[in-house]
């Protein structure tokens, strides 16, 4: 199963942008085709290159294995990026593609090719599946239906909890320290700069060197050691987008036309209210808000590909009053690999530090 593992591998900088080393090889490749990027692909054609790895983790941790259960690595070493995809050696990889195409033939023949079933429906974390329920049944909880808010009162209870309207601009800048906790010991400090609604500068610090993340306005970039990018199309909205949701006030942008109120939830012990909104065909995102504080505790996105659905989740705790303004001191990112889990704490929040404007511009030529 091939893993993001290896991806971060190439360059450890770039890992501590969220978005870095996959936006870049789509802006690089135009998010191409697996088939046309790499070799022997049989049964996934037509899958974006961008969707690859994040896919193969999933019927990775659907199975609960690793990438070497059905593919060849050179060497000892797991991290090493030293691995033969396109190799067909191992007879499990023979197998996986066969379930790979039941599972397509699947869905196309019952569910007119959406992502009811998928490899997890069956393995549920096991390369062995359950055939049998446990014994005794166990009786369903009894549900009680209640009158749900409307996404207006949601939403309208969530901005006021942070702040209120003018949260986002009560400051004329604010700086944040803290930390990212990633498994491995790949751990960074953390510095973010955010001035007026749409200046935005991360700056994560390894012991390998400095990354850094620039949004000025209608323009974003990236920089390391490895040289420096500007983004454009999908790549820009995407990091627009994550530092909006990370480290600006309100969190939330989307208008309460497009949401729908769909259930209560508990996250902890926490009950939550459930909005779901419909981003694109293929991609849909749900909010869970505190139905007692009003405040947004996790996001979730799902994008729907050729064999499965793709969760990837933020959440957000320990909200803290600074200054008048909410925010989570704590902030978890986690998709279907384990290996790319972050969590983000904070530990110092000051407003209106003095910020110059151009530590937001890319200074150097792009390399």
């Amino acid at each position: 199963m091939i893993s993001k593992r290896i991806t971060f591998s190439i360059t450890s900088l770039m890992c501590a942008v969220l978005f870095g080393f996959i936006v870049m090889r789509m802006q690089a490749q135009g998010d191409q085709p697996v088939e046309q990027t790499r070799k022997n692909i049989q049964v996934l054609k037509g899958l974006p290159e961008s969707q690859l790895f994040p896919l193969m983790n999933f019927v990775a941790t659907s199975l609960g294995v690793k990438c070497d259960y059905c593919h060849v690595r050179k060497g000892e070493a797991y991290y090493n990026g030293n691995w033969v995809w396109e190799s067909d050696e191992k007879p499990k990889k023979l197998v996986g593609r066969r379930m790979i195409k039941m599972v397509l033939d699947i869905n196309r023949t019952n569910f007119d090719g959406a992502n009811f079933v998928t490899c997890y429906t069956c393995h549920r974390g096991n390369t062995v599946i359950a055939r049998l329920p446990p014994l005794p049944p166990h009786d369903p909880p009894a549900r009680t239906e209640t009158a749900l808010p409307t996404a207006d009162q949601i939403l309208a209870k969530y901005v006021a909890a942070v702040g209120g309207n003018d949260a986002a601009a009560k400051f004329k800048s604010t700086v944040m320290k803290g930390t990212i906790e990633r498994s491995e010991n790949r751990n960074a400090q953390l510095e973010v700069t955010l001035k007026d609604t749409d200046k935005y500068l991360v700056t994560t610090t390894t012991p390998q060197g400095v990354s850094t993340l620039g949004v000025n306005g209608e323009g974003a970039w990236t920089k390391s050691n490895a040289g420096s990018r500007r983004l454009s199309g999908r790549g820009l909205d995407q990091s627009k987008r994550t530092v909006t949701l990370y480290y600006a006030p309100i969190k939330v942008l989307d208008q309460p036309a497009q949401m729908k109120v769909v259930g209560t939830e508990k996250i902890g012990d926490r009950e939550v209210y459930v909005v779901a909104i419909t981003v694109d065909p293929n991609t849909t995102r749900r909010l869970f808000f505190d139905t007692q504080t009003g405040l947004l505790l996790r996001e979730q996105t799902t994008t729907r590909t050729i064999l499965a659905p793709l969760p990837d989740q933020v959440d957000f705790e320990d909200y803290r009053d600074v200054d008048g303004i909410k925010l989570p001191f704590t902030i978890r990112t986690s998709d279907t690999a384990p290996y790319s889990t972050a969590t983000r704490r904070f530990t110092e929040v000051r407003h209106n530090v003095a910020v110059d404007d151009n530590i937001f511009n890319l200074t150097a030529a792009p390399r």
